[in-house]
């Protein structure tokens, strides 16, 4: 699998200390799509942003 990888502009400075759970992020993250019929495919790793749900996604 290819995974395209673009990295952020702006990195963050390393934190070291008073690491939390869903306290300290990266500066990146995996995503991939999926479609029925196609499965998964265009893997990425791309600068942390914002997820976008379907109004009616179940989560």
């Amino acid at each position: 699998m290819e995974i395209k990888i673009t990295k952020t502009q702006n990195p963050k400075e390393k934190q070291t200390e008073n690491l939390g759970f869903g306290k300290v992020f990266t500066d990146h993250m995996f995503v991939m799509d999926y479609e029925r019929g196609k499965g998964w495919f265009n893997a990425r790793i791309v600068p942390f942003e914002n997820l976008t749900l379907h109004p009616a996604a179940t989560v």
